[in-house]
């Protein structure tokens, strides 16, 4: 199917909506996320069915982070020791959000006491400026500004 077709079917609609952060400290991620990267509490719930779990939305914008409690570790997950081993795993290795200014945003983690995994580092085969952090359950995330960006601010 052409990318034509695609964008007249239901799929060429869609968007992103949440991401889930699975964690054994609620309110710890929950302060993290709303301390550290200004994120709101959208809403709390349980559900009756599935007794200490605890769930919640988190809102920047129009993206949300489920962060979900579970009391019982039920798989033995390893957090990776470093970025590298990160996006050498499979499945989903990190976050990644878009941002006009990438060494602002760097300034701002860093006087929060959130420290740079990557620091303020430009890849230009990628066309991209990027840092890269941990959350407090060592999620990594990824803060990036297109090369082309920063460049127009230059010309200015």
């Amino acid at each position: 199917m052409t990318a034509s077709a695609q964008s007249k079917t239901n799929l060429g609609k869609l968007t992103m909506e949440h991401v889930m952060i699975s964690t054994g400290d609620y309110a710890e991620t929950i302060s993290w996320y709303v301390n550290k990267l200004d994120f709101d509490i959208h809403h709390e719930w349980t559900v009756p069915d599935l007794p200490g779990i605890k769930l919640a939305y988190l809102k920047r914008g129009d993206f949300l982070i489920e962060v979900v409690e579970t009391p019982d570790v039920f798989q033995v997950r390893k957090t990776p020791r470093d970025l590298s081993e990160a996006l050498a795993d499979r499945g989903i290795g990190h976050l990644a959000f878009l941002t006009p200014d990438v060494d602002g945003v760097a300034s701002i983690l860093t006087e929060r006491g959130v420290e740079m995994v990557v620091p303020p580092t430009s890849f230009p085969d990628a066309g991209r400026r990027l840092i890269f952090i941990q959350d407090n359950n060592g999620n990594f995330i990824e803060f990036l500004t297109p090369l082309l960006e920063l460049e127009g601010e230059h010309d200015k």
